[in-house]
């Protein structure tokens, strides 16, 4: 699917991305996506989502009724023989929505959206065009923030068998002396058409990985300082989405001021709900408690 776009933004289009021709990058299996220079600038990424105007390198844009969009991550993807920059955006209330907040309570998340741009003219400028921009995809984080992508890691990407790819993006998100590790699985439709339901890019929740409470203990002074990690891997599931596993290593919380080393035992495996549309872990989806 192509947009479709008034003379305006098509004009804005042909500014924003020109000059940002760059060659593809391959990638390959197991896929743990790549780094590299972005084709396309967060500025621009933002210009053509919401038409516009945007400084290259600025990362917000302040939008009409007081809303402001950021730009929260991008990634290169090579799917059957055709190479694509996906880039996700994250915007805030209207300032109607936040009247009178003195802050945005726990439960309050952001609304998450995509542009992805195919390279279609290699070499050429522009040499990206666009594939879809979709305004709202889902709801996540809290406090009306996202969750923080995590630099020190790398995204993870998992083919599934009716061609779609899973984009697992790797967050650390600290609330309240706590990192809370995990992932922000994204599910990528690049055959979807305009007749089918649902859309090229969908949210698919939160897989919980790991926790720091470095910051709060203060090295065992206020409480028992804990650590953990956890490994993701995919496994075929019941369904058309595969099983996430998650291989942990570290320590918890045992009782009150004790804690222990995590073992094979606390693994953790998340399966996907048709009814939430969201990964859980496989706890919850059984009902045990």
């Amino acid at each position: 699917m192509k947009c479709r776009f008034g003379k305006g933004l098509g004009d804005s289009l042909g500014k924003t991305l020109a000059g940002w021709g760059v060659a593809g990058l391959v990638l390959a299996l197991p896929l743990l996506a790549q780094a590299g220079p972005a084709p396309i600038p967060p500025g621009a990424v933002l210009a053509v989502m919401h038409n516009v105007e945007v400084p290259d390198q600025d990362e917000e844009a302040q939008l009409q009724d007081g809303v402001t969009a950021t730009f929260w991550y991008g990634q290169e993807l090579d799917v059957d023989g055709k190479h694509y920059y996906a880039t996700f955006v994250w915007h805030t209330r209207d300032s109607a929505a936040r009247q009178g907040e003195d802050f945005a309570a726990p439960e309050v998340q952001v609304r998450l959206a995509d542009a992805t741009f195919e390279l279609t003219h290699p070499g050429q400028t522009p040499a990206y065009s666009i594939r879809s921009i979709e305004r709202k995809i889902g709801f996540f984080g809290g406090r009306e923030k996202p969750e923080e992508v995590d630099g020190k890691r790398q995204a993870v990407e998992q083919r599934t068998a009716d061609g779609r790819l899973l984009l697992a993006v790797p967050t650390a998100t600290f609330d309240n002396g706590v990192v809370t590790k995990g992932y922000t699985m994204l599910l990528f439709n690049p055959n979807k058409k305009p007749e089918d339901d649902g859309w090229v890019w969908s949210y698919l929740g939160q897989v919980r990985t790991g926790e720091d409470n470095s910051a709060a203990c203060d090295e065992g002074a206020v409480m028992p300082c804990i650590g953990s990690d956890g490994e993701l891997s995919f496994v075929a599931g019941q369904g058309p989405l595969p099983q996430v596993q998650v291989k942990v290593s570290g320590t918890t919380f045992q009782g009150p001021g004790k804690i222990r080393s995590l073992a094979a035992a606390d693994n953790l495996t998340y399966v996907y709900d048709s009814k939430s549309q969201q990964y859980t872990s496989q706890e919850l989806a059984s009902g045990q408690p």
